[in-house]
């Protein structure tokens, strides 16, 4: 596994524990980690696209999927 998959690997795994702790915060710092990330071209765009179609659209912005505290 590449330096690129094993981080976008880490970046999904704390997008999912951070949306299952209903965490906002967590959330919010998921998806910073994830905009440094590709800021600095360790994941790609698609990955970084997926990231935050996690967070953002299906967290965030989705009440009724996810309720964050």
């Amino acid at each position: 596994m590449n330096d690129r998959n094993a981080i976008f690997s880490r970046l999904e795994r704390d997008a999912k524990y951070a949306l299952n702790s209903h965490s906002r915060d967590l959330v919010y710092q998921t998806f910073g980690a994830a905009k440094m990330a590709f800021e600095l071209e360790a994941i790609t765009k698609a990955q970084f696209y997926r990231i935050n179609d996690m967070l953002v659209v299906h967290g965030l912005n989705d009440p009724g999927r996810c309720r964050l505290d």
